[in-house]
């Protein structure tokens, strides 16, 4: 631009209306100071050879009037596209195409300006520093939750991590008189073949221990869109008049992309798409959205009704548990631990005095009773198999700084040696019940589970973790995913892709 007003023979300072200046023609400016310091007016022959003498082509064809390819006057995007409608001949089809994209952009809320954490989080799911800086970890950040008069409360948990993902005493911070849905998130990360009946009385198994008003449970992945219409339909059908709803639950189970996954079932609701990514800690605030925008989902198409026009739908803070095995990793880490996309089970044969080790996060011992036993694996780090001396000797490399072929942890010498020691965690013994049917399963809070299957007396095994922490044992979740294999045949269930 500095170049095109030393072409007309223009100074610009501060204060001068440049557009106006432009506007008029070579012949009708005033005399104005030149950088020379004199007064001079250029005539039309000369503002047109100053314009060739541009070295820019772009601004040539600007100051020439001539279409630039693939530029747009966003000032007069509108009136191209007017101009085009009414059919004039002057109007470029190309400015007036992309003017329109853009303003439906603008208006799915695609081209929202958002801070400089949302945009690292939305394009590459990484922040700057460390991912728990910022994060919540205590549960009496919903206490305010149990002195609201008019909630029903959407209780959120990853079907993955169970009973990881659940919060300890969540009632004494809803209260009991409020009504609670739960659901369980996720389920496109289960095996194809899972069936959802016997998952789902499982899982009502699992709730009657928990200390809520809960009247009804789903499993659903918002991320697919499985099983969202009935709870939008269980929602709006259990839902008073100016009722709030409250999604509750623990970092990364879901909470955020389950209101997507609501907003995209609704009439016009996508604009209005809430930040969602893997790292754990995203929704930094509590964030309501009215529910007049959840048209079709949550609010009948014809409107809301007079007492809802004042309601939302309100996203919490995910709370943290630092019991979680995630809680020792860095952004890398994460990517290589947490699961993303749908789990194939593989079944393994652990024999008497090996270990079958999941990275530097989880680790089972065969320490005495039975000669062997069957494991299934359903998690996203790939497992080994070792023996037991073996085993520690690998885990006193990772406690010195030396690198191993364990993953995670990731890095040097230095980040090895923050990563937190190896401790005994659970020293469990049980009885095989069924030679085709798991036993029991070992969850691994955040990264999956191991279920043990075999027909024995007796059984001892001995799980370790970081700090000895995260580690639960609890009734098989998918009891049948095992398939019978004998050490003469095979030493898995399937062959890897």
């Amino acid at each position: 631009m500095n170049q095109a007003n030393v072409a007309k023979g223009l100074t610009v300072s501060e204060g001068d209306d440049v557009a106006e200046s432009e506007s008029k023609s070579a012949s009708e400016l005033p005399p104005v100071q030149s950088r020379d310091g004199s007064s001079k007016v250029l005539s039309d022959a000369e503002y047109q050879q100053a314009i060739k003498d541009l070295d820019d082509p772009s601004l040539r064809a600007i100051f020439s009037g001539e279409a630039v390819p693939g530029f747009i006057d966003p000032n007069n995007m509108v009136t191209t596209a007017a101009r085009v409608s009414d059919g004039v001949d002057n109007a470029e089809p190309h400015s007036a195409i992309v003017a329109a994209r853009l303003r439906k952009r603008a208006e799915q809320g695609r081209d929202r300006i958002v801070c400089q954490r949302c945009y690292k989080l939305m394009h590459h799911n990484t922040v700057d520093g460390p991912w728990k800086k910022d994060i919540v970890s205590d549960p009496r950040a919903l206490k305010f939750l149990r002195y609201k008069t008019n909630l029903i409360a959407v209780v959120v948990c990853d079907i993955f991590d169970l009973p990881g993902s659940m919060i300890p005493h969540l009632g004494e911070f809803i209260g009991e008189r409020h009504p609670v849905i739960l659901v369980a998130n996720k389920a496109d990360l289960l095996p194809k073949d899972y069936h959802k009946e016997r998952l789902t009385m499982w899982f009502k198994r699992f709730a009657k221990d928990l200390d809520l008003n809960i009247q009804s449970i789903h499993l659903v992945s918002s991320l697919k869109n499985l099983g969202i219409r009935e709870l939008a339909a269980d929602i709006s059908s259990r839902r008073r008049a100016g009722q709030d709803v409250y999604m509750v639950g623990r970092a990364n189970v879901g909470k955020s992309e389950l209101i997507n996954a609501l907003l995209r079932i609704s009439i016009g609701g996508y604009r209005h798409k809430v930040l969602a990514s893997h790292v754990p800690g995203t929704t930094m605030g509590l964030s309501g959205i009215p529910l007049r925008h959840f048209v079709k989902a949550l609010v009948p198409t014809e409107g809301a009704i007079p007492q809802d026009r004042q309601t939302n739908l309100y996203d919490t803070p995910g709370v943290f548990s630092n019991k979680s095995l995630v809680s020792f990793l860095t952004n890398d880490e994460l990517k290589v631990a947490m699961c993303s996309k749908r789990i194939t089970p593989f079944t393994y044969i652990l024999n008497l005095g090996e270990s079958v080790m999941l990275g530097g996060l989880g680790r089972i011992d065969l320490v005495e009773g039975t000669q062997y036993v069957y494991v299934t694996v359903f998690s996203n780090i790939r497992p080994h198999f070792t023996r037991i001396k073996r085993a520690n000797e690998l885990t006193e490399r990772i406690e010195s700084g030396i690198s191993t072929f364990l993953r995670p942890p990731i890095g040097d010498e230095e980040r090895l040696k923050t990563f937190p020691k190896s401790k005994l965690a659970v020293e469990h013994t049980f009885e095989g019940l069924h030679r085709r049917h798991a036993t029991l399963d070992v969850a691994f809070a955040g990264i999956g589970w191991i279920a043990i299957t075999g027909q024995f007396p007796q059984a001892t095994i001995q799980v370790f973790t970081p700090n000895g922490m995260g580690v639960s044992v609890r009734p098989p979740m998918m009891p049948f995913e095992y398939n019978k294999i004998t050490p003469h045949t095979s030493t898995t269930r399937k062959t890897p892709k």
